[in-house]
């Protein structure tokens, strides 16, 4: 009865000598008690013969498991890498383990996760995904409010612009203030000497990139400052299409003198684009981005950007999910300014 795949609880019972029942109490972390002397030879049967506990078959009979589900929108984006440390660090502190799984950024593919996730039976669950503007809402929807039915806590982290998680009962609402960042960083570049503006704007139908473009347009108009005609540039949410958009504004004439990319990533692929021409970045035209993405720290030149804490967005969104964050404040961005934009 070594056989790992075998070993049952009942072959842990009777080796121990007790009744099924006291052997499943020992094992599963019942809130029943177990005398102390069965406990140890529960525990000791178990483990001579490699006995497995089946984790879906405790969750059957719990109602969740031991497990927290993060869905992101792309685990390769080192943005939602760096929330996935911080929810990792979290859940282990609760003695959770995590399940990571992705929406590919394909928002319509967010239900069908959220099904499977379901399934699952986990006691939390944590949505950071990228949000599109007008997307399917009510489906989504009907996807957390199975799983906060069947008794899992939710917590989503949504911009200030969207509502799509916020308005379902039960859901823990962890709001990031692109607007409040986006505004505030326009202004800094203002104050450094900086007039002539664009924006490489992403996909202008994603909430967070439309937030951030809000939020920075309305931060230059503070000081008098309107963009010019084609100077908001959409393009992907990526290295690749900050890259394309920064070579579009390039292609069109004279450049503005300053460019934000709604992420740190747009940002890199503008430097690229910069080079290619024979252009200095933080000389002849600034770049700023947004996050502060940790692994872009040997950038050269030094990033501009809005931080915002993701590894402690990634652990707050857990704590609200299982009801144990006591800090009731949104998420504020910080200015922080580097070479990137110098004059």
């Amino acid at each position: 009865m070594s056989d790992r795949s075998t070993a049952t609880l009942a072959d842990v019972a009777q080796r121990a000598g007790v009744s099924l029942a006291t052997a499943s109490r020992a094992l599963n972390g019942s809130a029943r008690r177990v005398r102390p002397e069965f406990l140890e030879r529960v525990h000791v049967a178990a483990r001579e013969l490699h006995y497995t506990a089946n984790v879906q078959a405790q969750a059957v009979a719990r109602g969740t498991t031991t497990s927290l589900a993060l869905v992101v929108g792309d685990i390769a984006d080192p943005y939602f890498a760096a929330i996935a440390a911080g929810a990792i660090r979290a859940a282990d502190e609760a003695g959770l383990v995590v399940t990571i799984t992705s929406t590919g950024g394909d928002a319509s593919r967010e239900r069908e996760v959220l099904d499977v996730v379901a399934g699952l039976r986990p006691r939390a669950v944590v949505l950071a995904v990228s949000r599109h503007l007008g997307g399917n809402g009510d489906a989504v929807r009907d996807g957390i409010a199975a799983l906060v039915a069947g008794g899992a806590g939710v917590s989503a982290l949504v911009s200030d612009v969207d509502g799509a998680a916020a308005g379902v009962e039960g859901v823990h609402a962890l709001v990031v203030r692109n607007l409040s960042g986006a505004a505030a960083l326009a202004g800094a570049l203002v104050e450094q000497g900086h007039r002539s503006f664009a924006v490489l704007a992403g996909e202008p139908d994603l909430v967070t990139a439309h937030a951030r473009v809000e939020g920075f347009v309305a931060g230059l108009a503070a000081h008098g400052i309107r963009l010019d005609h084609g100077a908001v540039v959409p393009s992907a949410f990526s290295r690749d299409g900050g890259y394309q958009a920064m070579t579009q504004l390039l292609d069109a004439g004279t450049p503005p003198r300053c460019v934000f990319a709604v992420t740190d990533l747009m940002a890199v692929g503008a430097l690229t684009a910069i080079r290619e021409r024979g252009l200095v970045p933080g000389v002849d035209i600034g770049v700023a981005g947004f996050d502060d993405v940790r692994m872009l720290v040997d950038v050269v030149p030094a990033l501009s950007t809005v931080r915002l804490p993701l590894e402690e967005i990634g652990a707050r969104a857990v704590r609200r999910a299982l009801g144990t964050d006591d800090d009731a404040d949104d998420v504020d961005g910080e200015v922080v300014l580097r070479a990137s934009t110098a004059r």
